[in-house]
């Protein structure tokens, strides 16, 4: 099979953005190519390196699509994000060349769920061209059952036709957690204060605003320190929250900027508690993350965090006072921490292995394929060269 990996580039260049590009983009992806490979499949992967900026990727991308495609007979193709590039562009591509080759697409987010302000923000015309890549793939796959159900559910009653269309095609097959790579960065927690990490996106949908209300009284009432893992630039609407806290708190709020991924790794090991407050979560590769780590985490009852967190009342806050009052009562016991951790790790382990979710793609592959070429299953060994 082909794998068209998705666009990502270096922490400390500017501006915040959503986390497709800085993590769980390197890590997931990196993680389920190895996933599938474990589980017997043959596995090419397009990666588009060069200068310049996504523009140039995009291009070399799918430049090197169709050479790979036109010069290789491949069972399947699976593009890790159906918007970097355009699934569409890539299904452009196999229409021109005569290629009837099954196409499969990550969709990792959407206008198509109203509560995903980071593409409304940022690409406000791209709506039906969200849905049109969604279309083109023989099959979409989902990292939950909440982004499965909103997105057809909201499509549908935009046009029954098209909801209908994206239902047969959709499949939850959730993400996997790049577990060695979060266990080479192992470290022991320290007695002390407890840390209480926030290592989201600082973008509207996250509510950083929201956290340092909260931090801010956190910080006055306990002795915590506060890690904040990722770029709070001068220009962030945030800016002027972080400077006072810092300002009236010196050393307890802990400024990351960006850190590397192995650096946040090891961070997310010796921090104790992970909170986030978002208004709109499609999986929540951040916190899985620190489940997998040991950190107890607090999380609104909202989008896709039920789901992951197995319903847990003592995970899911209802409001910002609730909230509030949780981390109060957390940051004073060590023992509480590592008894609401310690249930969800080995839960969150397994579900979002490598093995366990290349295992789920693996089988979406094989029934596209199957559909495609009319049950002769291939998917097990080296691509031919094209006819």
């Amino acid at each position: 099979m082909l794998f068209v990996c998705p666009y990502t580039h270096s922490a400390g260049i500017g501006t915040a953005r959503a986390s497709d590009a800085l993590g769980f983009g390197v890590t997931c992806s990196t993680a389920l190519v190895a996933g599938l490979r474990r589980h017997g499949l043959h596995v090419d992967a397009i990666t588009a390196l060069g200068e310049g900026g996504h523009t140039a990727w995009v291009a070399r991308s799918l430049v090197a699509f169709e050479k790979a495609v036109t010069s290789t007979d491949y069972d399947a193709l699976l593009a890790f994000h159906a918007f970097w590039p355009f699934c569409a562009d890539l299904r452009r591509i196999l229409d021109d060349n005569g290629r009837r080759c099954p196409l499969v697409a990550y969709t990792h987010g959407s206008h198509w769920d109203p509560t995903d302000l980071f593409r409304y923000e940022r690409y406000p015309a791209l709506r039906w061209a969200d849905l049109g890549n969604l279309l083109a793939a023989d099959r979409v796959l989902v990292v939950s059952r909440y982004m499965r159900d909103t997105l057809v559910d909201t499509v549908r009653a935009e046009s029954e036709g098209a909801g209908r269309e994206l239902a047969a095609k959709i499949r939850c097959v959730g993400l996997p957690l790049d577990l060695r790579r979060i266990d080479a960065a192992h470290r022991d927690r320290k007695d002390g204060p407890a840390t209480v990490v926030f290592n989201h996106a600082p973008i509207a949908a996250k509510q950083p605003g929201l956290f340092f209300d909260v931090a801010a009284e956190l910080l006055q009432q306990t002795s915590a320190c506060i890690l904040v893992t990722r770029h709070i630039g001068p220009d962030s609407p945030w800016s002027g929250q972080v400077e006072n806290l810092c300002r009236a708190y010196p050393g307890r709020l802990i400024l990351g900027g960006d850190l590397p991924i192995d650096n946040y790794y090891a961070a997310l090991w010796t921090s104790r508690i992970q909170v986030s407050t978002a208004s709109h979560e499609s999986l929540g590769v951040a916190t899985l993350e620190a489940m997998a780590t040991g950190n107890c985490c607090l999380l609104p009852r909202i989008g896709a965090y039920p789901e992951i967190a197995d319903g847990d009342p003592a995970v899911l806050y209802e409001d910002p006072d609730d909230l509030l009052s949780r981390l109060i009562l957390l940051a004073g016991s060590a023992d509480r921490q590592a008894s609401i951790a310690a249930a969800h790790t080995a839960r969150v382990r397994t579900l979002y292995s490598p093995e366990r979710v290349a295992g789920a793609v693996r089988d979406v592959l094989i029934e596209a394929v199957n559909r495609a070429n009319g049950g002769r299953q291939r998917l097990d060994g080296p691509a031919k060269a094209a006819p």
